[in-house]
Formats: C-alpha cells, sequence, structure tokens
C-alpha cells in the first residue's frame, strides 16, 4: 500500500481563496517526490497538511492518508526547536539513546561536545537546519517530509546533507517528499517534480528577470571594521563563565558608500555574529567599529538588518500595514508590487504569508526605514524561489540608488555577488580570508 496518498486536497483559510490548485500525489516505499514553486505557491501549505500541522483556521478539502513513521524537517528552523534544551538533549528526547544521538549529530556534521551543549541560539542558521534533519531522522521514519532543507545551508553542508537523505531511503525504503527552490536538490535525489501554480504577479511591477542595474561606483568611506573579536562563553553554577567559542578573531574591513559587499563562508563561520555586531545587536570583546560622514569624521550610526529567519523579526500579529508603519510614518499599498504582492494583502497579517513573502516583506521594511545608511541582509535570500530572488536583488540594486545606500549580504550562494557587481569578503572560522572582486 502506499506511504502517501493524496487526492484532491486543497486549503482555504476563512474567506480567502484557495491556497493552491486540487493536488494529487501517490508514494511507495522509497518513492520520491519534489515539490517545486515560486514563494507563495503554497508549497509549505501543501506539506503542513499531508502531516497534520496547519492550524485550526484552514479548511481541507479532498483526502490525506499517510502511513507509518514521519520524519518532518520545517522552515523555520528557530522557531521549530526548544530554546530551553540543547542540541543532545532535543536528539536524546526523540532517540533515549546517547550514542545514538552523538552518531545522529555526527552524520550531520555537528560532532563534538560544543555543538552537544550548545543552545539553538548558540547555533548558526545552517548548523540549526542540520539539527532539525537530525531530528528527523531520530525515529527511523518511513516518510521523510522535508520543507526547503537546504536554504540556509552552504554547498558543502547542502551536498552532505542530500547524500544522508539519499543513503537512508536506500537502506530503509523511506519514502521523501521535499519542497524546494533549488532544481538540484532535486537533481541529486532523482525526484520527478510536480509544480505548483506561480506566485502573484503584478505586470505593472515590472521584469522578473535576474540581470541587476548597473554597479554603483564606491564613494567615501561609510563603515571601518577594526580588530574585532567575539567569543561566546557558557555559563553555569560552578565554572561561572568560561569561553567555549572565539566566533570572530581580529576581523577588519570597510564598506565604502554606495559600495556592495558580499559576505561569503560556510555555516558558522562567523558571518550573522559580524553582521549582528555591525548592526549593534550583538556585544564584542575587543575591536573597533567606526561610522563615517563625509568628512571622514565619526558619524551617527545608520544600520538596519534583515534577520535570517523574518518569523524573527516581524510580529505576526499585525498586518503587513501596521508592520511597514513600524519603520515608516506611511505605508504605501504601491510598495507591494514593488516586491511581487499584491496591493490589497496590505492589511492582512504576516502570519497568513509564506516564509519567502516574509522575506520580502522584511526587506521591504528595511529598505524603507533607510536613508543614506547600511542595509544588512542576513541570508534573507535564502527562502527566495529564483524569479522572485532575481526580482528582489533588482529591487535593492533600485533602492540604492534612490536611497544611496550601502548593502552588506551575507550568503552561502557566491552568485549572489555576481548578480550585484558586489565586492566579496570570504570569512572562515572567524578569519577574512581576503576580498575580491565579484568572480
Amino acid at each position: 500500500m502506499p506511504l502517501v496518498d493524496l487526492r484532491d486536497l486543497s486549503v482555504r483559510y476563512a474567506e480567502r481563496q484557495q491556497v493552491f490548485d486540487p493536488v494529487s500525489i501517490t508514494l511507495e516505499p522509497g518513492g520520491r517526490l519534489g515539490i517545486a514553486g515560486e514563494s507563495g505557491c503554497g508549497k509549505t501549505t501543501l506539506l503542513k497538511a499531508a502531516v497534520g500541522l496547519l492550524p485550526a483556521t484552514a479548511t481541507i478539502t479532498g483526502s490525506c492518508t499517510i502511513r507509518g513513521r514521519t520524519g518532518y524537517i520545517p522552515q523555520q528552523a528557530l522557531a521549530s526547536l526548544s530554546p530551553f534544551l540543547t542540541a543532545g538533549e532535543q536528539i536524546t528526547e526523540l532517540t533515549r539513546s546517547a550514542r545514538r544521538t552523538a552518531d545522529l549529530l555526527g552524520l550531520v556534521g555537528l560532532d563534538g561536545p560544543r555543538f552537544h551543549q550548545a543552545y539553538p541560539h548558540q547555533l548558526s542558521g545552517g548548523e540549526r537546519q542540520c539539527l532539525l534533519a537530525a531530528q528527523a531522522l531520530a525515529l527511523g521514519p518511513d516518510l521523510i517530509v522535508a520543507d526547503e532543507p537546504t536554504a540556509n545551508l552552504d554547498p558543502d553542508r547542502e551536498a552532505a546533507l542530500l547524500d544522508l537523505l539519499h543513503r537512508h531511503s536506500l537502506e530503509t525504503g523511506a519514502a521523501i517528499l521535499v519542497a524546494s527552490h533549488r532544481e538540484r536538490v532535486f537533481q541529486t535525489l532523482g525526484c520527478p517534480v510536480h509544480r505548483m501554480t506561480p506566485a502573484f504577479v503584478d505586470p505593472a511591477s515590472g521584469s522578473r528577470g535576474t540581470r541587476a542595474l548597473p554597479g554603483v561606483r564606491p564613494a567615501r568611506p561609510l563603515l571601518a571594521v577594526r580588530r574585532l573579536t567575539k567569543s561566546f562563553r557558557r555559563r553555569d553554577w560552578l565554572t561561572r563563565s568560561r569561553p567555549v567559542l572565539r566566533a570572530l578573531d581580529d576581523v577588519s574591513m570597510e564598506i565604502r558608500s554606495g559600495e556592495c559587499v558580499v559576505l561569503y563562508g560556510p555555516s558558522g563561520a562567523g558571518k550573522s555574529t559580524l553582521a549582528r555586531c555591525i548592526a549593534g545587536r550583538e556585544r564584542w570583546d575587543a575591536g573597533i567599529v567606526e561610522w563615517h560622514n563625509g568628512a571622514g569624521a565619526p558619524a551617527p550610526r545608520r544600520v538596519q538588518l534583515v534577520q535570517q529567519e523574518p518569523s524573527e523579526s516581524l510580529n505576526p500579529r499585525l498586518s503587513i500595514r501596521e508592520v511597514l508603519q513600524e519603520a515608516c510614518r506611511e505605508a504605501d499599498a504601491d510598495w507591494l508590487p514593488r516586491i511581487l504582492l499584491p496591493r490589497e494583502w496590505i492589511d492582512r497579517r504576516t502570519s497568513e504569508l509564506s516564509e519567502g513573502q516574509r522575506a520580502r516583506i522584511a526587506i521591504l521594511r528595511a529598505a524603507a526605514a533607510l536613508q543614506q545608511g547600511l542595509l544588512i541582509l542576513d541570508e534573507s535570500l535564502a527562502s527566495l524561489d529564483p524569479a522572485n530572488r532575481g526580482h528582489i536583488l533588482s529591487f535593492l540594486r533600485a533602492m540604492q540608488e534612490e536611497r544611496n545606500l550601502s548593502l552588506l549580504l551575507v550568503t552561502h550562494d557566491i552568485e549572489v555577488g555576481a548578480d550585484l557587481n558586489a565586492r566579496v569578503v570570504r570569512l572562515r572560522s572567524g578569519h577574512i580570508l581576503g576580498d575580491a572582486a565579484t568572480p
């Protein structure tokens, strides 16, 4: 009998139109299927409907039958992990075996006491994603349902995780149902692909092409980071405080007015920590973060940070209008087509949007709040499909020119630098390896 049997499944929220057209899917043991489509087309809703995780406000029509144990890898890593349990404890809850826990964490690249004893907020976005994968595999599932499992992973970790899922399927006969905007995920897993209805497109919003506008010529210095050092410490009643990780080690870099810089490196390299220090969200141990005005003298900080998971910074109870009004006094519905959302959604709550749509709202809010400052995007494009990402890159370039912004993009995808004609700064294990022109 099939492990997954979905027949004419569709979902509707309240009085709104159904999220996607009726879907029928059948998966036998060992079978694989990829779910593709642009941000907002209903990929996450479909997977949550399949595993029974939709809220009570959702109305489901059609039938859904899943047999056997299911391991689910959600998209929002930080929101899906307990903040009160260490990585090791979260896996041991399921395995009931310290040895099995250690084996699983090693398989996903989180080997060693530092990872076992770390709380979710002490891990990078990619490391949290690997922890979710270990959770999904902990009970030896018959079906793995994965929602953008590689969105926050660097290429090496992505390849290792996909190989792990592939081997688990071959060895146990588990089926795989995976949603992603990366075609290489389906190619690596050997999945046939079901493509869902594209997201909203406003003809007046312009082309979705991935080609960016011409680069902005760098001008005067805006920001100088000098010999920045940051260590994270673990506190307990016996030792009081002890360093467990040096996230940044003597880091120095400069950003000029109007410049675009890509901060590139593997998961855990310290990219998010550096971004948070520059934005004033994190205290550092030693070094200087210095801002300049036109004469080269120190100036007030003008910076906006779009966090790695937009759900961290958007209040789910607020509408898009209210979220934008947090940054500006007025929220114009005409802004929404610039990020490929309908004008009439201005009063829709952010909790009713997909992760990719929330990412676009977070980027719009941050850009709208700045004038002649630094906009930092911490893996904020990771949840976007290629078409939407290309449009948002063009939107960022336009906002950069309109508002004289500098951009700092934290990313695992170095191709983003080529799209923005950016200077690339490489970070590994808390050290700057050097910078270069976009390859």
